[in-house]
């Protein structure tokens, strides 16, 4: 029965423990990365006190919502953090100031709904869809003074800190009513340039999926640390 008792205790302050490190995790990611709001932060691994003890933790989910910079709103930016750590000492004082990561993968979604708001707010008047699992891009162009309506599949061209859609081919009723010589102007004039810059935990995308209503890039970072303080001085 003792045994029992004490198996209970240990388990419930492990999860107690866990909450603790999560929410001191959330508050210096939220100061040092300048959300506007808290992240959902959750740890695995269990036992979690080992974890606590060492500190070093081995899985950190980090969840950001409508994260925004240069005028473009990232819809999600789902972050696995491995290697994360606080030293123990810092979580009993409540006072951490500094989290040292050492590799982290992410999920980064953007939205067809906020590339479009993006696109309307410099003046375009292309549209961005999904197509399947391709990228489709309408609008209209001006070539030689005349506006032609246009469309096309486009290929997603993944930058680090961008994206950038170019048509691959352009629908066959522009090609009926495009002259020849005017297509590849068309072409140029349809790409789109969409900056993913300044996400969290200075991740860089590296590579792009079409998913429902949304793009899923998959995006990763090293040795990334969490410090408030130098974030404060170099603002």
């Amino acid at each position: 029965m003792v045994v029992v008792v004490l198996l209970i205790v240990l388990v419930v302050v492990d999860r107690v423990a866990a909450r603790v490190v999560a929410g001191q995790i959330a508050t210096q990611a939220q100061r040092a990365e300048h959300l506007p709001s808290r992240p959902a932060v959750s740890l695995g691994g269990f036992p979690f006190l080992t974890q606590v003890v060492a500190g070093n933790y081995r899985d950190v989910r980090v969840d950001v919502r409508g994260h925004v910079e240069q005028d473009v709103r990232v819809d999600r930016v789902r972050a696995d953090l491995a290697g994360v750590r606080v030293p123990l000492a810092d979580v009993v004082r409540g006072d951490v100031r500094r989290i040292p990561v050492d590799r982290l993968a992410a999920r980064v979604e953007l939205t067809f709904a906020d590339v479009n708001a993006y696109l309307r707010r410099q003046g375009s008047a292309i549209t961005v869809s999904p197509d399947g699992q391709a990228i489709r891009v309408a609008g209209s162009v001006q070539v030689l003074g005349t506006t032609y309506p246009v469309s096309g599949t486009a290929d997603i061209g993944v930058q680090p800190a961008s994206v950038t859609f170019t048509p691959r081919e352009l629908a066959a009723s522009v090609g009926a009513i495009l002259p020849p010589a005017l297509r590849q102007a068309a072409t140029e004039l349809l790409t789109v340039h969409v900056p993913v810059a300044g996400l969290p935990f200075n991740m860089q995308l590296t590579s792009a999926t079409v998913a429902g209503d949304r793009i899923t890039f998959a995006a990763d970072g090293r040795h990334v640390v969490l410090d408030a303080d130098a974030a404060i001085a170099g603002r």
